[in-house]
């Protein structure tokens, strides 16, 4: 009979067998093209501007904006009451160069020129627009350790990188749909909680080993289709001149500390669930209660009195108010929490028998 692995044992073994493939030999080429990126073939003109003119667009928090004309040809326009931000843009002029007789451009000057962000209009949608709406962030492994973290996640466009977190923002944003992606960016912000908490700081280059290593790791934990290929040639890239198997063997001591984070978290989220759930079902067991008692005041009637009939041998109901008689109790006893006048008639009515009968 084959030996059932515990919960520690299971995860080791496959964090094991990761390492094994990635520090093993073979081919490590990256395969660019196994991911599709929501902007794959789409022309997006802010890529060939100056690295300046970039850093202004991202400060306005766009990744996409253009001229007015621009988003004309592409049947989209600027909203009503949006504003431009500005760019500037060299101004060249010909010349004839008078020793060879050639004409060359020549820099003159700058201008500056007003720039849309996508997010300030409106019309036809972009084709990365339309691919966007195959990310289903709901479907997403492990989303609930990032909505536990405060962490949003959204469809955006990261350049030439399938994915991107910002700690400042605490925003992962997704440029595909692929959920290997999704882990290694929920690592790297899982990895920043970390480093807050303990106070250290990680190289630039081995922080994106561990979150490799880590999202290889989780995606085969929790049933996602990982690509071990990939993740191997990652790794190797980011590993530069330093020993490879040095780097992963200290990798794994922060994959380990990224798995231990998910699984405290989630042990909070349940026992958290449980006191809620208790808390429901006390609440729902008093209402329950509650509802089997009959809905009697608890309080003496107002504007209420009553007074004893000797004709008809039964207690009559009278509104205080308007003097009028609103009801005669049927079996001849006294109305409940009801004020009884002082009367001749009322004192005698008081020393009657409980069981007496009432009159014909």
């Amino acid at each position: 009979m084959e030996k059932r692995l515990s919960r520690s044992e299971a995860v080791r073994q496959i964090l094991d067998g990761i390492v094994r493939e990635v520090v093993s030999g073979g081919a490590v080429a990256y395969m660019a093209d196994k991911v599709r990126r929501f902007d794959d073939g789409v022309k997006i003109p802010m890529r060939s501007w100056s690295l300046c003119n970039q850093m202004i667009a991202f400060f306005q928090g766009t990744r996409d904006a253009r001229t007015f004309n621009a988003w004309k040809e592409v049947g989209r326009h600027p909203k009503k009451g949006s504003h431009a931000f500005q760019i500037v843009a060299p101004i060249f002029k010909t010349e004839k160069d008078e020793a060879t007789d050639e004409e060359k451009r020549v820099l003159s000057g700058f201008t500056l020129i007003n720039e849309f962000r996508i997010e300030d209009t409106e019309g036809a949608e972009l084709p990365y627009q339309t691919r966007m709406r195959e990310l289903r962030i709901d479907e997403l492994p492990l989303i609930d350790v990032a909505e536990k973290l405060g962490i949003k996640v959204r469809a955006d466009l990261c350049g030439s990188a399938e994915g991107s977190f910002s700690p400042a923002e605490k925003i992962i944003r997704m440029n595909c749909a692929d959920k290997q992606v999704f882990l290694h960016e929920l690592s790297h912000g899982i990895i920043a909680e970390i480093k807050r908490k303990e106070k250290v700081r990680l190289d630039y280059g081995f922080e994106e080993i561990c979150a490799e290593l880590s999202s290889a790791f989780l995606g085969s934990l929790y049933g996602v289709d990982v690509d071990l290929q990939n993740t191997k040639a990652y790794i190797h890239g980011w590993a530069g001149k330093g020993h490879v198997a040095w780097k992963v063997i200290e990798a794994v001591d922060w994959t380990e500390k990224i798995y231990r984070f998910i699984e405290e978290i989630r042990e909070k989220s349940r026992k958290q669930e449980e006191k809620e759930m208790k808390i429901f079902s006390a609440r729902n067991a008093a209402k329950s209660a509650m509802a089997n008692v009959l809905p009697f005041k608890t309080e003496d009637f107002k504007d209420r009195s009553q007074i004893y009939n000797p004709k008809i041998g039964k207690w009559v109901k009278r509104d205080s108010k308007t003097g009028l008689f609103t009801s005669v109790k049927g079996d001849g006893k006294p109305f409940s929490r009801v004020k009884i006048e002082e009367t001749a008639f009322g004192e005698v009515a008081k020393r009657l028998p409980d069981d007496l009968p009432p009159a014909a």
